[in-house]
This record gives C-alpha cells, structure tokens and sequence, in this order.
C-alpha cells in the first residue's frame, strides 16, 4: 500500500528518536535518485536510504551497505559540501503530509554555524529532493519547476519553499474532527480519506469497519486510540506500521525501517546497479535485437538460395540434350527429366548455344551452392553469438556490483564496449561464491570470467564439475575427499539448480562429470564447454531462506 501522511508521520518520529543528534559522517549518491548518508550516533553507525524513484520513493535506517558507483554526480557533491560533518537536530513530517524535513546544524570556517534543512517529499512521481537554508529559501533541488511548469508552485533556486497544497483537517485539530466525527453520516471510509490530511483510502476502511465492531460510542477518540498502536506488519504485498490487514499472513517486525528494508531492499538494489550500469544492459539488449534481426535476414536469404540443386539439374539436362542444338532456338526448350520420366521446360539465352547455356547454370550452381555455404556458416556463428549474450542476459538479472564490473570487462574485452579509461595493470581476483560443507569446497561462478576461473584454473582434474541441464546457468564445482558423498553431490546439484534460469522449476536435471572430462569449445565466446561420462541428478531448487 502507500506510505500516507499517517504513516510517514510515525516513520519521521522513529528515525527522530534513532538519529537526532547524529553526526553525518559520509554521504553517497548511490544513483540520480538514490542517496545513502552514512550518521554516527553514540555506539553506533546507521545508514540513512532515501529515494525519490517514482515507484518506490522512501527512507529509512539500515546497517546494511548499499554498493557504489564508480563516479559521483554534483548533486553528490553538493550534498557532501553542506552536509558532511553537520550534526542532526530534528526528523519531522512536515505539514501534516508525506514531507520529512530533515533539520541539520552545519557549520564552515567562513559561516560558523548555521541550519539547513533536507525536505524529502516523498508523493509518487512529483517525489523531489530539496535543500533549503534557514529561512527556508531553495538551495538546491533535484527537479526544478518553474512557476510556468507548475501552477500551483515553483521550485526553483532561490524561491522560498511552498508545501504542497493541503487543505484537509490534520488529525491534531480534535475541536474540529471530533464535531465532524460525531455525525453518523459521516461514518464511511470515503470521507475520512476525503477530509482528514495523511488517510489513505485502506487506512479508512480498517478504522471504519473496526469502529462499527468495537463498543466504543466516540469515533474520534476511537481512531486516536488506534494510530497510537505499534507493530510494524508485512502482510503479503502490503505494510503498515499496526496490522489494518484481513490477511492472516503477516510478518512483525521491530521497526518500520526494518519492514521498509525488506519490502524495497531488492528493487531499490536492482534499480542502482541498473542505473549505474545502462551501458552494459544496452549493450546486451542491442546485440540480442541485432543478431536476432541478422538471423532472420540470413534465414530468408537462404530460402531464396535453396535452388541451387534446380540449377544443376537444369545444366546436366541441356547437355545431355546438346544433340537438339540445330542453331536455331527459342527461350524456353523442352527436354525429358530422366529421373522422374516428367517432361520440363528449361529457359535458356537462344544467342547462345545449349552448351554455353549448360554452362551458365552450372555457374550458376556452384555460385549459389558458395552462397549456401557462407549462409550456414554466418548463421552459425550469428546463431553462437546470440547464444552468448543471451548467456549474458541471465547473468545480469542475478549480478552484484562486482560481477557486473566483471561482465563489462569481459564485453571490453571482446570489444563491445569502447573502453575510454586506462585499463589496470592489477590482476582482480573473480569474485566466484565459495561455500563450505562436509570438509568440502563448493565453488560458484555467476559469469563467465568466474565460470572460466573456477572451472580452467581453479579446478583439480579429478574435481566434480555440475551444470544444469541444456539451460543457462552457473559453474559449480567441488574440491574435497567428500566429493562423492550422497549429501555433497546433492548439495552441489542444488546450487547448479538455484544459480540457473530453473530456479523456479522443480525435477531440475543437473549435470555432473569429473573436470578432466571438460572441453572449452574452441571459438566460442563465453564459458561454452563441451563434457562426457556424466550423471544427472534431478533436483528441486529450493532457497535457503538465508541464501
């Protein structure tokens, strides 16, 4: 559901209580939209998340790292100038909406000490980053509208801050709501969303349906009661910071931050390595479009080259009726097919001779059988490099920051991606997964430079090597005396099953064989190998719930 004014009400007094005080040691523009400040309170650090994506604009407190990009944008900068080193006075909602201003007391050699204020407005697509100076005046904004842009207000550098419109009553206002609330006829979801500030329509009906069960006869004093509870809640794609879901399936958690964490950790991940990375997912994209619009046009092309067999049997039938020349000839001569005893009619240039006319089909023949030959051959290797960056798109969908740099200098490396900086002399360890179980190693690679190290340089000959089935999926292999242990080798099959394109199915067949029965396919781009004297295991993927 929506974060509601409500609820980002109660979001503004956990993080007040968590970081007020706190020193902002270090800030990080994770992308255009995503920031991570790095707050040191007494016997503790925090990161500080806040995005103003459109899908999924938020903030909260975590210990978790986020990964960072290689270069750092000027609203970054910005930041890191008037922020770095300032200490947080007050976390509030500001008014009555979903705004938190951020309240922080910065100080410089030339300024001493003076406030600035973050006001992260967090509305759907209209989200916006703004910071402002103590008397609220616009430093700097990440969207800038001018008054022509924005009827109802203009945030540009310079301007004082206008909130967004808000007219409806704030929950505080108890003179008001409590005369409005009185009346019975404005007991239903639609006016409480219409008429109190920070209700969304579901927060409504859980306090109306909830109010018509309950012995209570004050609805106003009813409702304070409830937003007074406390238990933040996931209840299949929904949150709240107290249960208002029908759904028996909810998970409590300690904090909002910690269900906020939960809900956006693996879209606001994807969207920053995403974001950061464009050029190696365009260019993984284009080539599948290119070479699948290449092998359509090579396919066509060798339909219309399939006749070559025609020409030769027309150049062997005019020979083989070179008797009928008597020189005089017209465009089209007819002659019995003696492989099918059917008579045809064959066209021919009657200034030449039916020899010389024999003699063009056979050209003819062996230009067009060159022609089919080339064809097969480029879609062969159009066929190949489809497969590999199809390989390629798997990869991605699973890749950490570390792995993507590794996908790119691979994609440099075959020179797909135009490299401008110098490239390091300093020879990076692939960064493979490595799991211990039974006294054994399990090796894991997630692209193909880790699937080319663990598998060619890493691996023993006698190792076990498993891959799924006819599918895309990672390298595992395993070292160890266990290795043909039962327990191993099933282990070992259910990471090749969870590190594939099949992670989802069950009865996944997993390949297995001992290295030394491996071959590299020569020419081939990626981590093709070829194998023989191989098992297969049928296992179901099913994730640890720490993987």
């Amino acid at each position: 559901m929506p974060q509601d004014g409500i609820f980002i009400s109660k979001l503004a007094q956990e993080l007040n209580s968590s970081l007020v005080s706190g020193r902002i040691d270090t800030i990080d523009g994770l992308n255009k939209t995503d920031f991570c400040f790095k707050i040191r309170v007494p016997g503790i650090s925090y990161n500080l998340y806040m995005s103003i994506s459109y899908n999924n604009p938020t903030i909260f407190i975590t210990k978790e790292k986020f990964e960072k990009p290689e270069t750092t944008s000027a609203f970054t900068m910005f930041l890191r100038k008037h922020f770095e080193g300032g200490y947080i006075k007050s976390i509030k909602e500001y008014n009555n909406d979903r705004v938190i201003m951020i309240e922080v007391e910065c100080s410089n050699e030339f300024d001493g000490t003076y406030k600035s204020y973050i006001c992260l407005e967090l509305i759907g697509r209209f989200s916006n980053l703004l910071i402002l100076d103590e008397n609220f005046k616009i430093i700097e904004a990440i969207k800038q509208l001018s008054v022509f842009e924005n009827n109802s207000r203009g945030v540009m550098k310079g301007m004082t801050y206008i909130p967004l419109k808000n007219e409806k009553t704030p929950i505080s206002d108890s003179n008001t709501l409590s005369i409005k609330l009185s009346n019975n006829d404005n007991l239903y979801p639609k006016y409480l969303t219409d008429n109190i500030s920070g209700f969304s329509p579901q927060l409504s009906e859980y306090l109306v349906e909830s109010y018509k069960k309950s012995n209570e006869n004050n609805f106003y004093n009813f409702i304070i009661k409830e937003l007074k509870k406390y238990n933040p809640v996931v209840c299949e794609k929904d949150f709240y910071y107290f249960n208002i879901f029908s759904s028996s399936k909810c998970i409590s958690y300690n904090t909002i931050s910690e269900v906020l964490y939960d809900v956006y950790k693996n879209q606001a991940e994807a969207k920053i390595l995403k974001d950061n990375n464009q050029k190696i997912f365009q260019t993984v994209s284009s080539n599948i479009k290119r070479l699948t619009k290449k092998i359509d046009k090579l396919t066509d092309e060798l339909e219309k080259d399939k006749n070559s067999d025609e020409y030769r049997l027309k150049g062997e039938l005019l020979l083989a009726n070179i008797y009928k020349d008597n020189g005089i000839r017209e465009k089209t001569i007819k002659v019995l097919n003696y492989y099918d005893n059917t008579e045809i009619s064959i066209q021919i240039d009657p200034s030449k001779s039916i020899k010389e006319n024999s003699n063009l089909y056979y050209k003819k023949y062996k230009k067009s059988k060159l022609a089919l030959e080339h064809l097969f051959e480029q879609i062969d290797i159009a066929k190949g490099e489809l497969e590999y960056f199809r390989l390629l798109e798997y990869q991605l969908n699973s890749a950490s920051l570390k792995d993507l740099i590794e996908i790119k200098n691979e994609l440099i490396l075959n020179g797909y991606i135009i490299n401008k900086e110098k490239p390091s002399k300093k020879k990076i360890k692939p960064n493979y997964k490595i799991v211990d179980f039974e006294g054994c190693k399990i090796y894991i690679g997630k692209n193909n430079l880790q699937n080319d190290f663990i598998t060619h340089t890493l691996a023993k000959k006698d190792d076990l090597w498993f891959h799924v089935k006819n599918s895309h999926g990672s390298h595992v292999v395993v070292n160890g005396d266990n290795k043909y242990k039962e327990s191993v080798i099933r282990e070992a099959a259910r990471y090749a099953a969870i590190y594939s394109d099949s992670k989802d199915s069950s009865s996944v067949p997993i390949d297995y064989t001992e290295i030394k029965y491996l071959k590299k396919v020569p020419g081939r781009k990626g981590s093709f190998v070829t194998y023989k004297k191989n098992k297969t295991i049928y296992i179901d993927p099913i994730r640890d719930t720490q993987e």
